[in-house]
Formats: C-alpha cells, sequence, structure tokens
C-alpha cells in the first residue's frame, strides 16, 4: 500500500515539476499585464494543483485497478433508514430492501423525524407486508435533525454492523452482501457504497450531476480508500462497526453529519474504506437551484468536518494527506472563480494571461481520468444511466455551480448559519 502510493505521487511530482517549468515562461510571457503575486496564485489553484492532484489519484487507481475478492457473509445486519417528509420515496426504498439477496438477516428501522406528510402510514404499511428475511420497525423521534433521528436508530441497533440509507435511495439487489463481505473482510470502521444516480435521465442539472457521481466522485473514493482513509462515508449508503460509531459518540448535530462522523473515526486510526461494487441509486436534485443548495450544505459539512478534526490530528499518514488536500480544496474554488472564470473570458477576447498552454495540461489528465473511471464504473456490471447532453453540461457548467455554493457554504460556516435537515 505505502509503495504504490509513493509512486502515484512520485509520478504526479514529474508532472508538477514539467508544469512549473512551463508557468515559469508563462508568468514572463504574461510580463506585467497582471499583478505577479495573482498570478501565480491563479496558475497554482487552476493548473498546477489540480494536475498534480488528479495525476495522483489517476495512477494510484490504475495500480488499484484490481478488486479484492472477500468471503461472503452471513451475519445478521441492521439497516438505519431516515426520513422527513418522504411519503412517496420510502415505500421503494424498503421494497428495494426487500429484495436484496443477502445470505443473512435484515432488520430495517425505519425512523420518522416528525414527518408531516404520510411517512408513518407508508412505514407502517410495509411493515404489516412483511417478508422473509427482511423486517421493518417502526421508530419516531420528535426532536428535529437528521443527526437525532440516526442516533434515534443506533440506540436500537443490536447487530455488530449496520448501514445507513436514505429514503430516496435504492441498493442494487446485490448491494448489502457486497458491502457487509466488504466490512467483515476488512475490518473497517467503516465503508462507502458506490452512489449513482437514479435519476440521471430526468432534467438536466440531474443527468449533470449523473456524470459527477459516476466519475469525480466515484474516483475520490476508490483513491482514498485504497489507502483505508475514506474521508466521507456517506449517508446516502454506508455500512459502519456498531461498537466503533457508539465509541464515538455517534452522529453530532451539524449539517455535515456524516463528514464528521467519519473524520472522528479516522481520527481514532481506524479504517474508513470503500466498496465500488455495493451500489445504490440515489435521487439527485432536479433544479439548478436544489443541486446548489445541496452542494453548499456539502461544503460546509467539509469545514465541519476540518473544524472537529484538524487534519494534524488525523490517525494515519494517509488519513492526514487526505484531509490536507480537502483543505487546499478552498483554494481551488476560489482560483476557479476568481481566476479560471475571468480567464476564460480573457481568452475569448485574444488574452491568454490566466488560460493557456498549462490549462490545457490539465484539462487532458482530467479527459483521461475520466475515461479511465468511466470504464472501471463498466466493468462493475451495474447498469447505470447515461445523457450525452448531461456529461456535455457537466464538463461545461458543473464546477462553475459546484464552486459558487462551495464559497457560499464556506461563508456559511464562518457566519455559523444552522442549515437544513437534509
Amino acid at each position: 500500500m505505502k509503495t504504490k502510493f509513493l509512486v502515484s505521487v512520485g509520478l504526479a511530482g514529474v508532472w508538477l515539476v514539467v508544469s512549473l517549468h512551463l508557468a515559469v515562461g508563462w508568468v514572463r510571457a504574461v510580463g506585467g499585464a497582471l499583478p505577479p503575486l495573482y498570478l501565480c496564485w491563479v496558475i497554482g489553484g487552476v493548473a498546477l494543483l489540480p494536475g498534480f492532484l488528479m495525476s495522483a489519484m489517476f495512477f494510484s487507481n490504475l495500480l488499484h485497478r484490481r478488486l479484492p475478492c472477500h468471503p461472503h457473509t452471513d451475519e445478521p445486519v441492521t439497516v438505519i433508514l431516515c426520513a422527513r417528509n418522504e411519503e412517496a420515496n420510502i415505500p421503494l426504498a424498503i421494497r428495494a430492501l426487500r429484495r436484496q439477496r443477502y445470505a443473512g438477516p435484515i432488520h430495517v428501522l425505519a425512523v420518522d423525524n416528525g414527518s408531516t406528510d404520510g411517512t408513518r402510514r407508508a412505514i407502517l404499511a410495509q411493515q404489516a407486508a412483511g417478508g422473509p428475511g427482511c423486517t421493518v420497525e417502526y421508530v419516531f423521534c420528535a426532536e428535529p435533525g437528521k443527526a437525532h433521528a440516526l442516533n434515534a436508530g443506533l440506540a436500537r441497533v443490536r447487530t455488530p454492523h449496520f448501514l445507513t440509507v436514505d429514503a430516496d435511495t435504492r441498493l442494487e439487489e446485490n448491494a448489502v452482501q457486497r458491502i457487509m463481505d466488504h466490512i467483515v473482510a476488512q475490518n473497517s470502521a467503516c465503508a462507502a457504497g458506490n452512489l449513482f444516480a437514479a435519476n440521471g435521465r430526468g432534467s438536466l442539472a440531474a443527468r449533470m450531476q449523473n456524470y459527477d457521481y459516476l466519475l469525480s466522485i466515484a474516483a475520490i473514493k476508490r483513491f482514498q480508500g485504497s489507502y483505508r482513509s475514506t474521508l466521507v462515508a456517506q449517508g446516502a449508503f454506508s455500512a459502519y462497526n456498531t461498537a466503533e460509531v457508539r465509541a464515538v459518540g455517534g452522529w453530532q448535530d451539524v449539517m455535515g453529519e456524516d463528514i464528521v462522523l467519519t473524520y472522528s473515526l479516522l481520527e481514532k486510526g481506524l479504517p474508513s474504506t470503500y466498496e465500488p461494487r455495493a451500489v445504490g441509486y440515489t435521487h439527485v436534485p432536479e433544479t439548478a437551484a436544489a443541486l446548489y443548495s445541496q452542494r453548499r450544505r456539502w461544503a460546509v459539512g467539509m469545514i465541519e468536518g476540518l473544524a472537529a478534526v484538524r487534519p494534524w490530528r488525523q490517525g494515519t499518514a494517509y488519513a492526514r494527506y487526505f484531509t490536507s488536500v480537502n483543505l487546499a480544496v478552498i483554494w481551488l474554488d476560489l482560483a476557479f472563480l476568481f481566476g479560471f472564470l475571468p480567464g476564460v473570458l480573457l481568452a475569448v477576447c485574444g488574452y491568454f494571461y490566466l488560460v493557456g498552454l498549462l490549462t490545457l495540461f490539465t484539462v487532458a489528465v482530467c479527459i483521461v481520468l475520466y475515461a479511465s473511471m468511466y470504464r472501471y464504473q463498466k466493468r462493475l456490471g451495474v447498469p447505470f444511466l447515461n445523457s450525452l447532453t448531461g456529461f456535455l453540461a457537466f464538463l461545461v457548467a458543473f464546477q462553475a455551480i459546484q464552486s459558487t455554493a462551495a464559497l457560499h457554504g464556506y461563508l456559511t460556516r464562518i457566519l455559523h448559519r444552522k442549515g437544513e435537515w437534509k
């Protein structure tokens, strides 16, 4: 594991050295057109650092392309399924759990977090339906907040491991078996599943996000998981060691409750891993406004995680590296908004001050990474949706929405604003 990490970072370092050589010429060519400090800040944030990080991830994922085989487990497992006003979605989520090809018994704790619609009725109908191998228990949590709902479920868990699944997420029929095989064999404190967009043929915003989950998020989790340091075991679909989660106090009442929990487990030196073959189909936001709101919450969650556990306090060198990269993401977002986008406008006018040859190198690395990730996901044999317009929108527009929402999220955290339930 250490050798592959050093090889990946070393090859990325070679790319960085070549890029720095080109960057010196770039700065000299621009001359006095822009302040040198600003120019170096932008070039570092839109070309040098992104290229280094993406190439390190590409080489690491290439070295870890083989999937390990895990023995099957039939250990009983609990699923915490939290819902707030999910009358339409929660029956689908529970039915997907009933259809699981899992060797052991599944007990679903459907936690109703003070819903005002027909969520309670929908859960009780599924509970009455019964079914072999999967039982459903209705749990009511009056205290608003997803963390409170999750902790209410955790208090009722009686199995060594449990899963969290969002009410708008449907698991592929082998998902529970695969993630349970993984977490038991790897002895992980938590293990993230692989999420695809359930509504990837919906609106343009949804089709665009399909490729964010399929290519970007999955690639990052593969990279981090290869070193047992996945930074987010997402609440939408992940597995956990019950005793370890209880030992760190469960979930905190923050916007990024799943991020803070994962950071707390990593701080103890415990492994946080990723199982790409365990697939869940989650409902992604259908509008640009909803997408913006979601990514703003994610940015707040990232800052909450960094505030709860500083990078230098993480339990392993790998976790310290990856959390430090998360801290650098703030620079990347700011450089994109205040360097790359103005640079594109200047380039359209014929002034290649901020966007030029080095930027094209970064784009080339990005395309190679996406192509390899797409091929990897195809090899899993789990169906996902495709959309040419969605992919083009992802390439052209997604990062602008993501970075703008992230900046809003950083400011939200600084101002200590309270967030929504999910």
